[in-house]
């Protein structure tokens, strides 16, 4: 499969193989959203494991503060920013074409990971894309994204997507990066974040996430 997407058409040839997959997928999501909730437990162990963040403006200016804080050259050796804030970044930082697709979002924070979920406009996709799921995913549909974020150079947090669920439907992992670059208009399947450049380091915890002062 990995050999499929080395150009356009074949990369939309082996999406085509994953809709298929995702057709069967769709068509007992009822039963397959049971035994997940079965298989994780959603017991008081497992929310207590996530912290779920909603972005607002006042989030969004507490953010920023704290990003020029350790921005100063006499700033902190770190910082830590609430799942609320978080996801105000997240929001904010997203390219135009995500910006236009995505609504009513929301960020969960788990170790070492994050996630976001909101409304999608689906038609961002296209019928390339989508293929026989055109017919049944209605024009708006839930969407949740998750990956771990990790640094790919000072200033710039890059978010690697291994789940895409569109609808309670999760998309085979050969489909997502061709997904992930229609939404954001990017090239790579990678969601790149931008924070202060004095950013070295990111951690992800229930608790928040931190960014630590890289070393000069």
């Amino acid at each position: 499969m990995k050999g499929c997407f080395k150009n356009v058409f074949a990369g939309i040839g082996c999406l085509a193989l994953a809709v298929v997959a995702v057709l069967g997928i769709w068509h007992f999501r009822a039963n397959i959203a049971e035994g997940y909730r079965k298989l994780v437990g959603e017991d008081e162990a497992v929310t207590a494991a996530l912290t779920v963040g909603w972005p607002s403006e006042g989030d969004l200016r507490a953010a920023e503060a704290k990003e020029s804080n350790i921005a100063r050259r006499d700033g902190p050796a770190r910082i830590v920013l609430s799942a609320d804030e978080m996801a105000s970044i997240v929001q904010d930082r997203l390219t135009p074409s995500a910006k236009r697709a995505l609504d009513s979002l929301s960020v969960i924070l788990e170790r070492d990971r994050f996630s976001l979920q909101g409304e999608l406009l689906t038609d961002v996709f296209g019928r390339d894309l989508l293929g026989p799921l055109q017919g049944i995913i209605d024009p708006r549909e839930p969407i949740r994204v998750s990956g771990t974020a990790r640094m790919q150079v000072p200033g710039v947090v890059a978010w690697t997507i291994d789940e895409f669920v569109i609808a309670s439907v999760p998309f085979p992992r050969p489909a997502i990066p061709l997904l992930v670059d229609q939404l954001t208009g990017g090239s790579d399947g990678v969601i790149l974040i931008a924070v202060p450049p004095t950013v070295g380091d990111i951690r992800i915890g229930s608790d928040g996430v931190t960014f630590y002062r890289r070393a000069e």
